[in-house]
């Protein structure tokens, strides 16, 4: 996906255009007439603007129109489908004077592109959202910045709805991995731990690495998945990545584990290239390491095994490869032990 496009329609707001495209990065749309083709900014015409919106809306992580807030408006509404996929959307004026962050302004980044833009061209930024008028925190953005996955979207507005009321709110985060427990945001919420009893379906938050089938959240309890588990890998030669990511889902489902919660794949260097687990990686979405089979050797695991020494170096592969990557940050402990399937091996490892 591309970065950024910035639209206008206006000699005015088509030189802004490419000010804000040199200095920013991304491509410059503008009414056919109006192309340079000498602009050091990447620069399309087009003949319809909503035409133009409708065949790269997608291709952008973020638009900036140059127009009138009702253009851009009507381009952009057939193309929405929801806050957490919709790129962040910027109307300005033509002279830069307000510059108005108009969709996804806090899980797109509009709030902080608008910001960003007017600084860049002298203007003021519009922000609207509500938390952020009244200063108050936005648990979309803090599970984002907190590098969490949001399991339940639409729960967010009954959260914020209800910090916005002026009501605490239930907070289930032992590790405080959200950093609200403590802090100029403490007082908004309820540690889950102390409160015993509660009214059923009450505004909450809970942060964890069980799956949602196990903790089965409530419409306003707002489920986030920290990256917190290191999946450790051993295969033979050639594993397809079909068994890979049924080995890795079944130990999942088992255990009662969130799979967005995978953090890493990981495995010994003599597996780096082994097409199977990069593969079972990316259609995971995150990334996949290798370490050396010296230092796998000196992590203590359950099951040590004289197999993968001769075969790799190492008396443990997947169990290792777990503890040793979720361990790099802080500390580490099993939560699976190796678990085998068809020419495959993996583990768990929880970073503490």
């Amino acid at each position: 996906m591309n970065n950024l496009a910035v639209y206008a329609v206006t000699p005015k707001g088509v030189a802004l255009a490419r000010t804000i495209a040199d200095a920013l990065g991304g491509s410059v749309f503008v009414p056919t007439r109006m192309v340079d083709a000498d602009s050091a900014a990447q620069e399309t015409g087009f003949e319809s603007l909503r035409t133009c919106v409708a065949e790269g809306f997608s291709d952008f992580s973020a638009h900036v129109f140059i127009t009138a807030a009702g253009i851009a408006v009507r381009a952009i509404a057939p193309h929405l489908v929801s806050k957490d996929v919709d790129p962040a959307v910027v109307v300005m004026d033509q002279n830069g004077r307000h510059v108005v962050s108009l969709l996804s302004g806090h899980l797109g980044g509009a709030n902080d592109l608008a910001t960003v833009v007017a600084q860049l061209v002298g203007g003021v930024a519009v922000i609207t959202t509500a938390t952020d008028t009244e200063q108050l925190p936005s648990l979309d953005l803090v599970a984002v910045e907190a590098g969490c996955t949001i399991h339940n979207i639409g729960a967010v507005k009954h959260v914020n709805g209800a910090l916005l009321a002026g009501e605490k709110v239930v907070l289930d985060d032992p590790a405080d991995v959200l950093g609200l427990k403590h802090g100029a945001f403490e007082k908004y919420f309820l540690a889950a731990e102390l409160v015993p009893f509660s009214e059923e379906d009450a505004p909450s938050v809970v942060v964890s690495w069980r799956s949602a089938e196990l903790l089965e959240p409530e419409e306003k309890t707002l489920l986030l998945h920290p990256k917190v588990l290191c999946v450790g890998v051993g295969s033979k030669r050639g594993v397809p990545k079909d068994a890979v990511l049924g080995l890795i889902r079944d130990t999942f489902q088992k255990r009662d584990l969130a799979l967005e919660s995978i953090a890493y794949l990981a495995s010994v260097d003599a597996k780096a290239d082994e097409e199977g687990i990069i593969e079972a990686a990316e259609e995971l979405g995150v990334p996949f390491v290798s370490f050396a089979a010296d230092v796998l050797d000196g992590v203590d695991v359950p099951n040590p095994s004289d197999a993968p020494k001769r075969a790799v170096g190492t008396k443990s592969v997947a169990e290792a490869a777990a503890l040793h990557c979720a361990s790099l940050k802080h500390g580490a402990r099993l939560v699976v032990e190796k678990e085998k399937g068809d020419g495959v091996t993996c583990a768990v490892a929880l970073e503490i």
